[in-house]
C-alpha cells in the first residue's frame, strides 16, 4: 500500500515511523514547514516528499493536521485522488471534519471517507518527538458515516500493523462528547491546577499526585485553543459537572462536616473502581 501523509507532527511522524518499522507500506509526506520534511526523511517517518505524481497513485490519504486546515487539504486534493483511494483523519474532534467529508463524498463517490483519532500522544510535539511505538496497546476511534465493512476493516487492520490493542466505533456525535470529558476536560483541569501560585514550589512535596495532574498541562495551546472551540458545547457542559462537583467539596469543608466529605471521597472510590472492572471485563471479552 502506498501512503501520503499530509502534516508531519507527533501524529503524522508516528504515523510513518511506525508504519516503515513495522509494515512493509510505502509513506510519503509532506508538511507546510519544509523542515520537517527533512527532519522526517533523517527519522525515517516517509520514503521520501510527497509530490503530486506520487499522491495520484496513493491508496490511503492520511490528513494529520489541525482540523480546518485537514478540510481545506481535502477540499485542495480530492481531484488528484485515484478512484477507490481512502482518505483519513487523525483530528480530537470529529463533528466539523465529518460534516465536510459527508459533502465530499458526494462530490467524489469513487473515494472513500473515514473520520479516524488514534488515541496516543505524549506532552511534546512536533515531528522531533514522533516515535515509533506511539500506537502501541492505544485505542483508535472510527467515526463512520456510511456502512462499508470493507473500509472499516482496512482502516482498523492498518492501525492494528501499527500496534494498536483495538478499535472502538462511534458516531461523530459520541466521539465529541466522549472527548469532551476523557481528553478536554483533563487538560482544562490541568491547566487550571498548574495555575495556583505553589506550584511553583513543589519540589520536595508530592510523591506523584502533582506530576499526574499537570502532566497535560504541557501542551500545544493552538491545537488545544481550536479542539476546545469546536466542541464548545459538550466541553462547557463537562466543566460546569466538575464545577458542580468541586462545590460539594467546597460546601463540606466550610460546614465542617466529616460525614459528608467521607461519603464524597466514598462515591469517588466507588466510581472509579466500577469504571476499572468494566475496562477489565472489556479487554477480557476482547480476548475471548
Amino acid at each position: 500500500m502506498k501512503i501520503a501523509i499530509f502534516g508531519l507532527g507527533l501524529i503524522g511522524g508516528s504515523i510513518g515511523r511506525a508504519t516503515l518499522k513495522k509494515t512493509s507500506h510505502e509513506v510519503f509526506g509532506t508538511d507546510l514547514v519544509k523542515e520537517n520534511i527533512i527532519k522526517a526523511k533523517l527519522l525515517n517517518a516517509i520514503n521520501g516528499e510527497l509530490t503530486d505524481e506520487i499522491l495520484s497513485d496513493c491508496d490511503l490519504v492520511i490528513l494529520s493536521a489541525y482540523p480546518d486546515a485537514s478540510i481545506k487539504i481535502m477540499q485542495d486534493i480530492l481531484p488528484k485522488l485515484k478512484k477507490g483511494a481512502t482518505v483519513i483523519d487523525t483530528c480530537g474532534t470529529k463533528r466539523k471534519i465529518v460534516s465536510a467529508m459527508k459533502v465530499l463524498k458526494d462530490k467524489y463517490p469513487d473515494v472513500d471517507f473515514l473520520g479516524v483519532h488514534p488515541m496516543a500522544g505524549r506532552e511534546f510535539s512536533g515531528i522531533s518527538h514522533a516515535t515509533q511505538g506511539l500506537f502501541e496497546n492505544a485505542y483508535v476511534i472510527l467515526t463512520p458515516f456510511y456502512s462499508d465493512i470493507r473500509l472499516l476493516t482496512k482502516v482498523r487492520n492498518f492501525f492494528v500493523e501499527l500496534g494498536a490493542a483495538g478499535v472502538e466505533v462511534a458516531s461523530a456525535e459520541k466521539h465529541d462528547t466522549m472527548i469532551s470529558y476523557t481528553s478536554q476536560l483533563a487538560h482544562v483541569l490541568s491547566s487550571c491546577y498548574i495555575k495556583n501560585e505553589l506550584s511553583s514550589s513543589y519540589t520536595g512535596f508530592s510523591a506523584g499526585s502533582f506530576r499526574d495532574m499537570t502532566r497535560v498541562a504541557k501542551l500545544n495551546p493552538t491545537m488545544w485553543t481550536e479542539l476546545c472551540i469546536e466542541n464548545r458545547d459538550n466541553l462547557s457542559e463537562q466543566i460546569q459537572d466538575l464545577i458542580d462537583n468541586l462545590e460539594k467539596f467546597k460546601s463540606a469543608l466550610d460546614d465542617n462536616d466529616e460525614e459528608r466529605l467521607f461519603r464524597l471521597f466514598e462515591e469517588g472510590t466507588i466510581k472509579k473502581a466500577r469504571a476499572d472492572e468494566l475496562m477489565k471485563e472489556r479487554k477480557k471479552n476482547e480476548r475471548s
